[in-house]
């Protein structure tokens, strides 16, 4: 009689079908050297412009599966959209099993490659202590900061993190207020080459590395290596033109005459056509410089939420009518404040503090802020806006 071990665990049915595989479908994923399959690394050391969407693509074959590296590395990444050169990622989870390829640890026991009925009773497992606790010297695939535990405030000098009081990708995917100003567009025609399943619908949609053909304006010249920024236009505001909303960023790769041909290099949203394209805006690195306290900031009103919803939230853009002339900068802070009510107002109740919002691009008269702290649900029309963290000169 063979003996048979039985389990507690759920896991026990996904180890007995793994076990049923045929030997040529092992062999058929065997990535050992002597296979001569290339095997993946088992940690990749991120380096300057790597995302998640491209390591998932060059280790995993789809960039949808950067979820499956960001669990595995959630010590380390802190914002699934921005990893930064010198840190570590795992890119396989810790091996289950050890010794003998052909039997799998389930628990506290082990499932043999045949499984017969049960014709006998045996006696559970006998329970196993969990492992103590992690201590300073346990070993670890990822990098400890040279002021690791230390708060975040004393990180901005690590090799790992690196604050930076705004990014690119913020500042090119904010959207802004036209101001009634007539800006040089171009047309977006669509997008080239023949999709596998033929053009199901009648707009064409681009991804990132497709190109795609653009008409420009008649008072434009556009050069190959020219970045252009790709949005719609959703709606207009009285007395503040159009709301901008990117979708992209292309490169110029081919110009004959006012045919353009550009391809996809970030994306924000749905690239389709019909939209429009201009050069895009130098992006004013403010690097690691900190906002510092103020006090009597100015005070601007809430226009408009860039998208439309019915409630406004986190990261959300919001729009202020106070912009450059009024030496709003990128990376001022701003507190929104709710006005109060007449009976509240009769009791001489203070204004209540609502939101904070960061300031993410300016214009001559309005602003776009990212709303980074949302402390009650009451952001909207009516709001006031006042500075109270000013980026030094």
């Amino acid at each position: 009689m063979r003996k048979t071990t039985t389990f507690r665990s759920s896991l026990v049915a996904l180890a007995v079908a793994g076990l049923l595989l045929p030997a040529a479908t092992i062999q058929a994923q065997d990535t050992s050297p002597a296979s001569g399959v290339l095997q993946t690394p088992t940690v990749h050391l991120v380096v300057e412009g790597e995302t998640l969407w491209g390591l998932a693509f060059q280790y995993l074959g789809d960039p949808y599966l950067w979820p499956q590296i960001y669990r595995m590395n959630t010590l380390v990444v802190e914002d699934p959209h921005w990893i930064f050169p010198g840190e570590e990622l795992r890119l396989e989870p810790l091996a289950e099993t050890e010794g003998d390829p052909g039997l799998i640890e389930v628990e506290t026991g082990v499932i043999e490659q045949e499984m017969l009925p049960v014709e006998e009773e045996v006696a559970p497992p006998t329970p196993v202590a969990p492992p103590p606790p992690p201590t300073e010297n346990t070993p670890t695939v990822f990098v400890r900061g040279e002021n690791a535990g230390e708060g975040l405030a004393n990180r901005r000098t690590s090799a790992v993190y690196k604050y930076r009081s705004l990014r690119p990708g913020d500042f090119y995917s904010a959207g802004f207020l036209t101001e009634e100003e007539s800006l040089p567009w171009a047309e977006v025609i669509g997008a080239l080459g023949t999709p596998t399943l033929g053009n199901l619908t009648a707009s064409s949609v681009a991804m990132i590395h497709d190109e795609i053909e653009l008409r420009a304006p008649e008072s434009a010249v556009y050069q190959v290596g020219d970045s252009l920024l790709i949005a719609q236009l959703t709606r207009e505001v009285r007395d503040w033109g159009w709301v901008v909303v990117p979708t992209g960023l292309v490169e110029v790769t081919h110009v004959a005459g006012s045919n353009v041909r550009a391809e996809v290099i970030t994306q924000f949203g749905r690239i389709s056509d019909g939209q429009v394209a201009m050069p895009v805006e130098p992006f004013a690195d403010p690097g690691e410089v900190v906002p510092v306290p103020i006090e009597n900031g100015a005070v601007g009103e809430f226009i408009a939420a860039r998208d439309v919803t019915q409630l406004v939230n986190y990261r959300d853009i919001v729009f202020i009518d106070l912009g450059r002339s009024d030496g709003v900068a990128l990376g001022d802070i701003f507190e929104v404040v709710r006005p109060v009510g007449s009976e509240e107002s009769s009791a001489g109740a203070a204004p209540e503090q609502v939101a904070r919002l960061q300031i993410v691009h300016v214009r001559e008269n309005s602003a776009s802020g990212l709303l980074v702290n949302i402390r009650n649900l009451g952001t909207g029309a009516g709001a006031s806006a006042r500075l109270v963290r000013k980026m030094p000169f």
